[in-house]
């Protein structure tokens, strides 16, 4: 595959039922929600077309519907926005979300993006800071030849921020071949201390 025939669908998984931190997709830093640092982080791309949210969350919808750009997304349908099942929430792997949206998209009408797309990218609202792009990830994730790129912190841990996987491994529900990872030392949300680090990060950027 070449760089230029890459089309990416960036799924972001947007509940509000954590545990830990009550809410923490719909906590502010730096002047915006997690939902919307994550959706920001997918419209920063070039490579990334569509847009699917999937959240159970009144609140969640409220806030993507009062973004700038989302008039015009949604109009053009380059932004969906999709129920998450009470059977994908709680401590359910992330990557089942990202194998049920795409089983869903028939369901929605939306299959014409499912023949459309190259890749899926999984974004998670709580890690804000995030210090690589979209786009250079999927560039990565293509000319190494990786089925499937996952972001990992210093100490090479998987971090969860976000992650890149050949569309065809998601439709199949086989998420883990030929895998690879790349550095993302982004604060992981669990706690009000971890609000507070992501904020300063982001904020030392600008």
């Amino acid at each position: 595959m070449k760089l230029i025939d890459i089309c990416g669908l960036a799924i972001i998984p947007a509940k509000t039922d954590s545990t830990r931190l009550k809410k923490k997709n719909l906590r502010v830093i730096a002047g915006k929600t997690l939902v919307e640092h994550a959706m920001d982080y997918a419209l920063n791309s070039e490579l990334i077309k569509y847009i699917i949210v999937t959240s159970e969350s009144d609140e969640v919808r409220e806030i993507l519907r009062k973004m700038d750009d989302w008039p015009v997304l949604w109009a053009q349908g380059l932004v969906l926005l999709y129920d998450r099942k009470r059977s994908y929430m709680g401590e359910r792997e992330v990557a089942d979300v990202y194998v049920n949206v795409l089983d869903e998209m028939m369901g929605y009408g939306d299959e014409d993006i499912l023949d459309e797309i190259s890749h899926v990218i999984g974004i998670q609202p709580d890690h804000p800071d995030r210090q690589t792009t979209a786009d250079e990830l999927l560039e990565y994730a293509v000319v190494n030849k990786y089925d499937d790129l996952v972001t990992v912190d210093s100490s090479g841990t998987r971090n969860g921020a976000v992650r890149v996987t050949k569309k065809e491994l998601v439709e199949s529900g086989m998420m883990s071949r030929r895998i690879g990872s790349y550095l993302d030392d982004c604060t992981n949300i669990h706690s009000e201390e971890d609000l507070k680090q992501a904020e300063k990060n982001i904020e030392d950027r600008k």
